[in-house]
């Protein structure tokens, strides 16, 4: 009976991770979920199998997720494997699949790439593939090698939502992520994004029909000028297709089975948490319009409501946050009802620039700024923390749209965003953006006054911290003690204090904030709270 090993690799770049280090994405525990089904299965992070890949020697695959910017990591990665000895076959999948054939041919020591979403082509390798009950060229959506040559059996396939809704993820956190308690477990809600809006670039083809824009919302799917769907910068629609939902019961198991496991904060994860259900409320029965009809609040309340009545999470030991939401679908009623039940959460908008011209005919984003300080005033009215996504170096990206996104700044110090991301754009393959090469704008000027501004608001927001009371989970390493924040912010350095002598890893605690500038915050633990195996 073969063995699996699956590597979370996201978000490791060249090796280590520079952020988010405290972050489980939901697609490989997918894959490992998958896999158990009928398989001895283990999932480890990126940085354990590296340092140790001599433990692993003896599996008979190796299944790495990895995102397009963790290249290197990976290469690195089989790499080392294979020098040591490993002997088994190397599977590739996750985001970095969006290149296709290339990353095989890339990575000359792996052996099958899986494009796309993997329910289907999955569950299809492991009957042609491990059990050779079936020919490898039935497998969809795979790339491997014959006879020398790279061969790709076809596209990505989208999985339907009556499948992701059966499909278990692997909910063993204590096997794979220690401690368990420190990391923010995402776990999916919905998969696929409902902007199919494209660029209105004559560079890229785009004949103005309009079709994306005003058409029936079934009608958007595809473009008269085959310009990939949604933000010229994001491969999310092109890859993962339009929103699917996974239903309350589902959601509900796997927190309560992460929870069981050590799991102690739950980030609902979706490119847009109100996308939620909002299918029904299309005729079409395909939602493809990012900012009608309304979020479904029901749907929502429904979801929300299930996981706050869990015990762990009613008597306050386990917190359960979102992360992005669109700006155009939050109202009053949605605001109010996202602060009844994730008060004191971070919650992210992605808004790119100031310029609402320039989001809707460049970027094929139909939000404008003024969504999003409305947003972030309602959320934080409502007792959440906005955290807003700001870009620079888009394509076409002129002076007056870097002036707009720096006034922009100031707009949202007026909101009470806690924290403003300013990220230089990096093009992405299956994008629009990446069909033609683009003028990328750049004024070093501006961004430089941007980033300057960018700096100093973080760093007045962040300043609040000082000599407040905050709760975190902590990890004790070599270099020292770590905070992190219960509800999420920035991470805090523990002095720990002669009194707290024994094992702290792992255990929820709260920090006095001593000193905070702007790369750091440091605090003194005051108090234990509870740790693993606590009841």
């Amino acid at each position: 009976m073969p063995r699996f090993l699956v590597v979370d690799a996201l978000a490791r770049a060249e090796g280590s991770r520079y952020s988010t280090f405290d972050v489980v994405g939901s697609g490989p525990r997918v894959v490992a979920g998958l896999l158990a089904e009928k398989y001895e299965t283990l999932l480890k992070p990126y940085e354990e199998v590296y340092r140790n890949p001599s433990s692993y020697l003896d599996y008979e695959f190796v299944m790495v997720s990895a995102m397009t910017s963790d290249k290197v990591a990976v290469k690195k990665l089989v790499s080392k494997l294979r020098r040591k000895g490993f002997k088994g076959k190397i599977v590739l999948g996750g985001p970095v699949s969006s290149e296709g054939a290339d990353i095989l041919r890339l990575y000359r020591e792996a052996d099958y790439l899986i494009i796309g979403e993997a329910e289907i082509p999955l569950r299809k390798f492991v009957e042609c593939v491990v059990e050779e009950s079936c020919e490898i060229s039935k497998v969809p959506a795979l790339v491997y090698r014959e006879k020398g040559q790279v061969v790709a059996t076809g596209p990505h396939v989208h999985t339907p939502e009556e499948l992701l809704n059966i499909v278990k993820p692997w909910t063993m956190v204590d096997k794979s992520y220690k401690p368990p308690s420190v990391f923010r477990i995402y776990v999916e809600v919905v998969r696929g994004c409902s902007n199919y809006h494209r660029p209105l670039l004559k560079n890229l083809g785009c004949l103005e029909c309009f079709k994306c824009r005003v058409g029936s919302l079934a009608e958007r799917l595809e473009c008269p000028a085959s310009i990939p769907p949604g933000c010229g910068f994001c491969s999310v629609p092109y890859l993962f297709g339009p929103p699917r939902s996974r239903n309350p019961v589902a959601v509900r198991r796997e927190v309560e089975e992460l929870i069981a496991n050590g799991a102690r904060r739950i980030v609902l994860s979706a490119p847009d948490f109100l996308d939620y259900y909002r299918v029904e409320k299309c005729e079409a029965g395909v939602l493809t319009d990012p900012c009608n009809p309304p979020a479904n609040i029901e749907a929502i309340e429904e979801l929300l409501s299930q996981l706050a009545s869990i015990r762990e999470v009613e008597k306050g030991s386990v917190t359960i946050s979102i992360e992005n939401v669109k700006a155009c679908l939050v109202n009053q009623e949605v605001a109010s009802l996202l602060g009844k039940y994730l008060k004191g959460t971070t919650i992210h908008i992605g808004c790119e620039t100031g310029d609402a011209e320039f989001n809707n005919r460049v970027l094929g984003k139909p939000i404008s700024p003024g969504d999003v300080v409305k947003a972030s005033k309602l959320l934080s009215e409502n007792g959440l923390r906005p955290y807003v996504y700001l870009m620079y170096g888009l394509p076409f990206m002129d002076s007056r749209t870097y002036l707009k996104t720096l006034n922009l700044v100031d707009e949202l110090a007026g909101t009470n965003v806690e924290k403003i991301t300013l990220y230089k754009y990096i093009p992405l393959p299956q994008t629009s953006f990446s069909m033609r090469r683009l003028p990328l704008g750049f004024n070093k000027e501006i961004i430089s006054l941007m980033k300057k501004r960018v700096e100093e608001y973080n760093y007045a927001m962040k300043k609040t911290l000082q000599g407040s009371t905050v709760e975190v989970f902590l990890l004790e390493t070599e270099r020292g003690v770590y905070g992190y924040p219960v509800k999420h912010g920035p991470v805090v350095f523990v002095e720990k204090g002669p009194k707290f002598s024994g094992k702290i890893d792992g255990c929820k605690a709260r920090v006095l904030i001593k000193e905070v500038a702007p790369r750091y915050v440091k605090g003194v633990l005051l108090e234990i709270v509870e740790c693993p195996g606590a009841d």
